[in-house]
This record gives structure tokens, C-alpha cells and sequence, in this order.
């Protein structure tokens, strides 16, 4: 039996706004491997502690999801900096499979803490204010959706605009271009990583904050954002904030045809075929240079 064409349609709109908030995620995984050239494994980890931190937070203030991130990014900068000094920096330079290894190793500590903590038990403190619902011709649009996709589009756009047009942005960009010119021109490279680094886990922390107004989280959450996020770097070619946003919406788009229209139980299996595909076509990617 076909899909209707109304249930295709309020697919397509649930998958875009899913794309903006994957483009959040992945942006500060691209950050840090862009910059550092380190596999940060653990990434979706961060996210799903962050969401069990906003949960609690949601909970026991009795505030909203959302409201919780004045606290929760701050924290998880400062996380990611202590990441750095400890995970990170000691493996700079390093064959990729040991800081495959190791970041996969925080990964799972995480996620052990997790179910220590919480169980297995998927946990939610979806966000009052925005638990609304609209009409817009024959799509139903979930309020919470709409402004976590814009908020995460606003933050994309900012973030691009602080890397290309700031005196920080310029070192950042310095710093992966080349190192070594980057300490003779007087750029502390130290700082910027530290800066990076921090950054990057700090996005994982608001964009759980805005997964939260209309999601739930359990311990393994963070598998499947941070596959999401290496297909989205890998898809758009490490072609920055375009590549990033394009092959967000992409899978966004594919994960909420297959969920609503197949299964939710193949959404990641549906996703790596396109990425595979495409990757057969465009070996580096949508916007990769051939």
C-alpha cells in the first residue's frame, strides 16, 4: 500500500527540521576534527550525558528543557576543555586508531554510567511551552520541532559568521591550515584547540537542550547521533557549513521518510545506504573537491 501524499509531506517537513538540529551536532564534531585533525569517537556520548543532565535539571527546577542550557553549556565547555587536557592532547598527532580507541573507551564509560545511573529506561521532560501543535495546510507542525530547527539553523549560521569574519576565526582557521605558521604569526595554538575543543562538547550540551523539548533520552542515545554526525562530515565532504547543512538535511529527511513510512527500527540502515550511494557517485563527498 502506497504512502499518502500527506504523510509523505509531513515526512519531509519532520526531516528537515531533524536535519538543522544534526547540522548542530555535527558542527562541533567537524570543529574538532577539522581543526585538531582528532577522532573524537565520544562525541554523541557527550550529547547523551548532557540530556540526562537536562532532564535532571528540568526535573527537579521544574523549568523547562530549553531553559536548562544557561547551565548545561557553560558546564560542558568547561568539560571539554578538561577532555582536552586529559583525553586529547596526549594523543595529537597520534595514529588514528589510538585515539579511535580511546575515544570509544570514554564513549562506553559513559554510556555505563549512564545505565548505572538511570537504567535503561528512556527518560523525558518534554518542554510545556512548546508542546503545541499548528496546522500549515496539511502538515501538523510540532512547535518544540520548529524552533529547536531554527535555533539550531541561527547557531550554525552564527557560528560560521564567527569563523569567518572574527579575529578568533581567523586563528582557528589559521591553526588548521597550517600549525607551524600559525605559532610563528603569534597565534597560541594551545588556546585555540583548548578553545575548540571546548566548543565542540559545549554544542552537543545545547543541542540535547533543544532535543529534550520534544525527545527522550537513554543510554544510548549518543551512538546514534554520533553516527549521524561522522556520516554528515563524510557526506558533505568536509565541505564547511554548506556541506554540513546539505547532507544534514539529507539524512534528516531520509531517516523521517523511513521511520514513518517503513520502519523506525531501519532508519540508520536507510541512512548508511545513502551515504554509501552517494559516496560511490562522489568519493569525497557532495562537496568535496574532486
Amino acid at each position: 500500500m502506497l504512502p499518502s501524499p500527506s504523510l509523505i509531506v509531513q515526512s519531509l517537513v519532520d526531516g528537515v527540521f531533524l536535519g538543522f538540529l544534526f547540522s548542530l551536532v555535527a558542527l562541533g564534531l567537524s570543529l574538532v576534527f577539522g581543526v585538531m585533525g582528532f577522532i573524537n569517537f565520544a562525541h554523541g556520548d557527550f550529547l547523551m550525558a548532557s540530556a540526562y543532565l537536562v532532564w535532571v535539571l528540568a526535573s527537579s527546577l521544574r523549568t523547562e528543557p530549553l531553559a536548562t542550557a544557561a547551565l548545561t553549556v557553560p558546564l560542558f565547555f568547561v568539560v571539554g576543555a578538561a577532555v582536552y587536557f586529559l583525553v586529547a592532547r596526549p594523543l595529537l598527532g597520534r595514529e588514528p586508531l589510538m585515539q579511535i580507541a580511546v575515544t570509544v573507551g570514554v564513549g562506553y564509560v559513559l554510556q555505563n554510567v549512564a545505565l548505572m545511573s538511570f537504567r535503561a529506561e528512556p527518560r523525558a521532560s518534554l518542554s510545556y511551552a512548546l508542546n503545541t501543535y499548528f496546522g500549515l495546510g496539511p502538515v501538523s507542525v510540532h512547535a518544540a520541532k520548529l524552533v529547536a530547527a531554527l535555533m539550531s539553523f541561527a547557531i550554525v549560521v552564527g557560528l560560521d559568521y564567527l569563523l569567518k569574519r572574527t579575529w578568533f576565526g581567523l586563528a582557528v582557521r589559521a591553526t588548521a591550515y597550517d600549525r607551524e605558521t600559525a605559532m610563528l604569526m603569534g597565534v597560541d595554538v594551545n588556546k585555540v584547540y583548548v578553545a575548540v575543543f571546548g566548543l565542540g562538547i559545549a554544542l552537543t550540551a545545547l543541542a540535547s537542550s533543544l532535543w529534550m523539548t520534544f525527545g527522550q533520552v537513554d543510554p544510548y542515545l549518543g551512538a546514534s547521533f554520533g553516527l549521524v554526525s561522522w556520516i554528515v562530515i563524510a557526506l558533505g565532504g568536509l565541505g564547511g557549513v554548506p556541506g554540513i547543512l546539505a547532507s544534514s538535511l539529507i539524512i534528516g529527511v531520509v531517516q523521517s521518510l523511513t521511520t514513518n513510512i517503513v520502519s523506525p527500527s531501519v532508519k540508520m540502515a536507510a541512512a548508511s545506504v545513502v551515504f554509501l550511494l552517494v559516496l560511490w557517485f562522489r568519493p569525497r563527498g557532495l562537496f568535496g573537491k574532486v
